[in-house]
């Protein structure tokens, strides 16, 4: 089976979902518990599964977690390449094996799908030039007068040239002004970007408060559309919603039902690793409805495909795993991709920004 096969059975239409149900209380617990964890006690659980390393699974865990397939080598390298601007990777790349549990159906794990170079782009991408497009809604446009920087000169999509990374950390001039001053407090540069920072949603924008999305002429970026339907040709991706995680935070437990269509989800990590819970049953079911929860340490260049049940299933981000970033996105912004001289003078400022960092980044359809 491949994961064309995989989405290609499920049911076209449009998709009801109580947007504002309540989880269950068991995932709710998990959540907790692997919240509160030890680091030690998180690294000797046997229950979190890591599936980098599939070889080292137990027999057991190898019965749960089916070999379902791989990404062919070609494909990942015409994607990455073409991501790039067709700049050969410098990577030599492997085909991609994922994973599918038994008890989770649709729940896929890709781990390792993008090479290194790819995820430096890739992060380069969102920090510098999306991050810097107010047309990408971030959580403090509602609260705060965000002096963004002025529109980039270059029109390659890859050029850098407008990034909040190219400012100092508190310079007076780059203020975010609250506005209602009663209740916040101005932020600098560095404030904003290393503790208030939580998300930023890419083309069709989804509205938190009321969990849905309006049609919104903001363009999903090309270049990560390109990468996307080159690594997975059954997602047209309309929306991607990014999470940026800092050591302490987390995302509760939730269900992504707002879209109105059945379609696959690709959900890329980069940074530190991450704990992702899931669950599927209820409090009290029985059979096929009594409650099960996996959970599923993520690495970066991993990426989680959802589809078919597994698509609308609670699940969370129960916490981020501090010194975990590998050491070639660590020092980001410092190695940015084409950086001139003079920027790379800039992010010297701020390197060792991605190493206290876990970047998350959803691509879904939202319309049929």
């Amino acid at each position: 089976m491949d994961l064309s096969t995989a989405a290609a059975v499920e049911v076209k239409g449009t998709v009801q979902h109580d947007t504002h149900a309540q989880p269950p209380e068991f995932i709710q617990r998990q959540h907790w518990k692997y919240q509160s964890m030890r680091r030690a006690d998180l690294e000797n659980d046997s229950s979190i599964q890591d599936l980098s390393e599939w070889q080292k699974l137990t027999d057991k865990q190898k019965e749960t977690w089916i070999p379902a397939g791989a990404i062919p080598a070609s494909q990942i390298q015409a994607a990455c390449e073409a991501y790039a601007g067709e700049k050969p990777l410098q990577t030599i790349v492997q085909d991609a094996p994922f994973f599918e549990h038994r008890d989770f159906p649709g729940l896929q794990v890709i781990p390792g799908l993008l090479p290194p170079e790819t995820q430096v782009l890739f992060t380069s991408c969102l920090m510098h030039r999306d991050l810097a497009d107010p047309d990408h809604k971030m959580n403090l446009q509602a609260d705060y007068v965000i002096p963004y920087p002025p529109k980039p000169v270059s029109l390659e999509p890859r050029r850098f040239d407008s990034s909040f990374f190219a400012r100092e950390r508190a310079d007076p001039q780059d203020i975010l002004i609250p506005k209602m001053p009663d209740k916040h407090k101005q932020l600098n540069n560095e404030q904003f970007l290393y503790t208030k920072l939580r998300w930023l949603t890419l083309g069709e924008q989804y509205d938190w408060p009321t969990r849905s999305y309006a049609k919104h002429a903001t363009p999903f970026p090309a270049d990560l559309s390109t990468l996307v339907t080159r690594l997975f040709p059954h997602i047209r991706p309309e929306s991607g919603v990014v999470l940026i995680y800092g050591a302490k935070d987390f995302m509760p437990v939730h269900r992504d039902v707002s879209e109105q269509c059945q379609r696959a989800l690709a959900s890329f990590s980069m940074g530190c690793d991450g704990l992702f819970i899931m669950a599927r049953g209820e409090d009290d079911g029985e059979g096929e409805r009594a409650p099960r929860t996996v959970a599923i340490r993520v690495r970066s260049g991993d990426c989680i495909h959802l589809t078919g049940e597994a698509r609308w299933a609670w699940h969370a981000m129960s916490r981020t795993i501090p010194s975990t970033c590998p050491s070639y996105l660590s020092d980001w912004p410092v190695g940015t991709p084409g950086a001139t001289p003079e920027e790379q003078k800039w992010y010297k400022k701020w390197k060792g920004y991605m190493g206290t960092k876990r970047i998350n980044v959803s691509c879904r359809q939202v319309w049929d």
